[in-house]
């Protein structure tokens, strides 16, 4: 964390993970909103510009950001994926780099997709070590569907299975996550054609 007051771009430059089961189990636990609270908003945000930035001197595009762009993504990333580690951000946006499609632009919004599948590609894979963890406690050779799983980690969780209840809740968090994204598309949809059609009953 000391490091992290002082040596944001040295720190930044030093990590290294090359899976999402390795940042998720294998670095410490210092999620973005762990880095805010300790290091404030302020520090947080340094560090994702010089993560951001990073990205930005990769690709050759003409269409760029500016710093005030780069600074206005770097507190949305705070606000939307603040559950996220460095790590995690880092391994995001070298994928990226590695077979991100940008077509001669690259803005806040495109950052914002990367980050929307790598948190897809996440919890499929977080989902997928609970079901395994869930299988070997239980020595159940046969698995277990989704349901099943799901009515386990309750009644763990109402037992006071703290651990339990921490994946119940990340499980919850996500499904509203998807949900809400799920409405953002519809709205989204709808005005672009309540506008197509405005559009033609005036032309």
């Amino acid at each position: 964390m000391k490091d992290l007051l002082t040596l944001q771009a040295e720190y930044y430059k030093g990590l290294h993970v090359s899976s999402i089961k390795e940042a998720v189990l294998n670095t410490p636990n210092l999620p973005l909103s762990v880095i805010r609270k300790e290091i404030t908003l302020a520090g947080a945000r340094a560090i994702l510009v010089i993560a951001i930035n990073e990205l930005v001197s990769f690709f050759n595009v003409g269409k760029t950001m500016n710093d005030v762009q780069v600074a206005l993504t770097a507190d949305l990333i705070i606000d939307r994926f603040y559950y996220l580690k460095l790590e995690e951000i880092k391994l995001c946006f070298r994928n990226a780099m590695a077979s991100g499609k940008i077509y001669d632009r690259l803005d806040g919004n495109i950052i914002l997709g990367w980050l929307n599948e790598y948190d897809v590609q996440r919890d499929e894979i977080v989902s997928s070590l609970s079901i395994n963890e869930a299988h070997e406690q239980n020595n159940n050779s046969t698995g277990m569907f989704y349901g099943e799983y799901i009515k386990h980690l309750t009644e763990r969780s109402e037992n006071g299975d703290e651990e339990a209840k921490e994946l119940l809740e990340s499980h919850q968090s996500f499904i509203q996550r998807m949900k809400s994204n799920d409405k953002e598309a519809a709205f989204k949809k709808w005005k672009e054609e309540y506008y197509g059609r405005t559009k033609k009953q005036t032309t």
